[in-house]
């Protein structure tokens, strides 16, 4: 089976309002700075609104910014499995050498090891086509390893 990676790092929809504000934001400080007699802002006021439009024009066009700089996902292949479900969590992987039983609930998975410590991860906020890509890879390589399933 080939490895799976989930990204879970919600992916936003394009904004067309939150982009023509951000695009309007620029060019009103273009304008103000360059075209323009108006002389009661100060640089920093201008360049605070160009810096704001850059911002609303980004998050408009659909690019998050926590993805750009954090990650959090899943790996599963046929030496581990590899979570990072918190932005500021520590990485946990379990090699499947490592673990005695995985139970998959209705609302997370939970990995107990053979040393008694175990890891959880709760999907709930996932999309139903992800969860069940998550649950049929863990499932599969849990019984090609022989790993007991509850």
């Amino acid at each position: 089976m080939k490895p799976l990676h989930i990204n879970l790092i919600k992916k936003t929809p394009v904004n067309y309002l939150r982009l023509i504000l951000g695009v309007v934001m620029m060019a009103a400080t273009i304008y103000i700075n360059f075209f323009s007699a108006i002389t009661r802002f100060q640089p920093y006021q201008l360049i605070a609104l160009f810096l704001f439009g850059v911002y609303y024009t980004i998050m408009g066009a659909g690019l998050n910014l926590a993805s750009l700089i954090f990650k959090r996902y899943i790996t599963i292949d046929s030496e581990s499995i590899v979570m990072k479900t918190g932005i500021f969590q520590a990485k946990a992987e379990s090699k499947w050498n490592d673990m005695s039983e995985i139970q998959i609930n209705i609302t997370a998975i939970r990995i107990k090891l053979k040393d008694g410590s175990d890891h959880q991860f709760e999907y709930q906020h996932l999309h139903k086509d992800t969860i069940h890509k998550l649950k049929t890879a863990i499932i599969h390589q849990a019984k090609e390893q022989g790993i007991i399933i509850g």
